[in-house]
């Protein structure tokens, strides 16, 4: 007769060899897949790359150009050579933004561009144009709005303005630059007497 003491020691032996081996198979790296999704290659590349964002009425909004774009699926992102970013808000005049590359993120939402960065205000009956520029800047073209922590130099008919970053909003005709140097030329009607 088998006494069910005897079993005991091979029972907790068997349980622990097998919780053993559940164990080594939590701690081992999971196998790459042979897939390339965690490869960070290029599926799309178009040269002349050039997008519009449009109203519902139909009116060009804003406008995205680069000499050349490459797309990265496994991050969802796309890189831009030559880059030209052109907003055109209502009752606003045109900006245009220009840099040596860039970078879409969130499905164009945002445009991070950099290297030799200008952004070109064209002028008004209000305001003469304004040229700033920098070496990065995050556009938000469907806000209208762009900003910076990079030092900016910002020149317009009134004057020249240094500032170590910068945040523009162009639907509330608004830019606060921080810690600014700045030559202000007043105009000649201001100090006029009448």
């Amino acid at each position: 007769m088998v006494r069910p003491t005897s079993w005991l020691p091979l029972v907790v032996l068997g349980l622990l060899v097998g919780l053993t081996l559940w164990l080594n198979q939590l701690v081992q790296p999971r196998e790459a897949r042979a897939d390339g999704s965690t490869r960070h290659d290029p599926d799309l590349m178009v040269e002349n790359f050039s997008a519009r964002k449009l109203d519902p009425d139909g009116t060009v909004r804003y406008t995205l150009a680069a000499r050349k774009m490459v797309h990265y699926p496994d991050d969802d992102s796309a890189h831009l050579d030559t880059v030209k970013v052109e907003a055109y808000e209502p009752k606003q005049p045109k900006m245009t933004a220009t840099a040596d590359r860039g970078r879409l993120e969130q499905g164009g939402d945002r445009v991070w561009i950099e290297g030799n960065v200008v952004l070109v205000r064209d002028g008004d009956a209000r305001v003469g144009a304004s040229t700033l520029t920098t070496q990065k800047l995050l556009v938000l073209p469907n806000e209208g709005k762009a900003r910076t922590t990079s030092d900016v130099t910002l020149t317009n008919p009134q004057g020249v303005a240094h500032a170590k970053g910068m945040e523009l909003d162009n639907n509330a005709r608004t830019i606060k630059l921080e810690r600014v140097r700045a030559t202000y030329k007043p105009s000649p009607r201001a100090g006029a007497v009448q």
